[in-house]
């Protein structure tokens, strides 16, 4: 949407015309999200009215952006900081997490699967033989059966673990209102961008601040913009507002002239932190996955190896 915004203002086409062309080539929610939204433009709507009026057509930080730069005259600078400070932020780690989880999901559900016919069709045989040699059942054998027990008296925890997903589908308002502390230092990242665009452009910092506090889905943000935007040094009120470090609110005070261009490359140096956090995170849910699989892996051969095993011994 926020590209779509800034594509229509560099050709000059009506943004509902690019919403019902993007409508009809979408499937499903969006589709229909795109069409309620090209309507509201149609009857005069902004486009953050319109994007206000149809929750789940854009994330919050794209909103936030797209109504600041209305309300200050600045859309264009501002959808485009936007964007760019999007495009700093790499995609690749994030899909890497999702295959990840997915991956996982599919393997633990093939691995019950499995694990089920083994216990409803395979096991009993194995058992009854070793009832009649008087073997005692192997312990991996118990703890898979037990747990695959477990899971057929309390299936409904399936459906507990799977809600998540299903509200992340259905409802993306309650699962951005879920996640939204966890996006704080985004939004934190994004609003000096925003204000660093705003003091390029020679608009006056607390009035700027004012109107993006206005402006933000986060009230804990908005709260801190507000405390922000008195009048006086503006990376003091940064640091006290809880958004910058000492040392970073002084490199902004001292910077003079150059403060806008500060802003934004502290802006990029903390989104270059969050992406490697992402990795690390990333790399560690990969590592995690392993290790489950190979786990869920061990547990199903230990159980039938020690089941051949006691076999072998109850013959000799």
């Amino acid at each position: 949407m926020l590209r779509l915004v800034a594509a229509s203002a560099a050709a000059g086409v009506p943004a509902a015309t690019i919403l019902d062309a993007w409508a009809e080539d979408s499937r499903g929610g969006q589709g229909t999200r795109l069409e309620r939204a090209a309507r509201h433009l149609r009857q005069g709507a902004t486009a953050s009215e319109a994007a206000t009026r149809v929750p789940g057509l854009i994330q919050d930080d794209h909103a936030t952006a797209l109504t600041f730069g209305e309300r200050i005259g600045l859309l264009g600078p501002v959808v485009h900081a936007a964007l760019a400070g999007d495009d700093l932020l790499d995609p690749t780690p994030r899909r890497g997490l999702q295959v990840a989880i997915r991956y996982l999901g599919v393997m633990v559900v093939l691995f019950l699967l499995s694990c089920g016919f083994f216990v409803v069709r395979i096991f009993p045989q194995f058992r009854k033989i070793l009832d009649d040699f008087g073997a005692d059942e192997p312990r991996p054998l118990t703890l898979l059966i037990g747990g695959l027990t477990w899971l057929n008296h309390y299936w409904w925890t399936v459906g507990v673990v799977l809600m998540p997903v299903v509200i992340v589908r259905l409802f993306p308002g309650v699962w951005r209102a879920f996640t939204r502390p966890l996006a704080r230092q985004r939004r934190i990242t994004a609003a000096i961008d925003a204000l660093s665009v705003a003091d390029a452009c020679g608009r006056p910092i607390p009035e700027a601040a004012g109107a993006l506090a206005d402006c933000q889905a986060d009230p804990a943000i908005a709260r801190r913009l507000r405390k922000a935007a008195a009048p006086g040094p503006l990376g003091h009120h940064l640091a006290a507002a809880g958004f910058l470090a000492a040392a970073e609110a002084d490199a902004i005070d001292s910077a003079g002239g150059d403060r806008p261009a500060a802003l934004e490359r502290l802006a990029a140096a903390r989104r270059n932190r969050s992406r490697r956090r992402l990795i690390a995170f990333g790399d560690a849910v990969g590592a995690c996955v392993v290790f489950t699989m190979g786990g869920l892996v061990l547990l199903q051969a230990l159980a039938v190896m020690s089941l051949v095993c006691s076999l072998i011994e109850s013959l000799s």
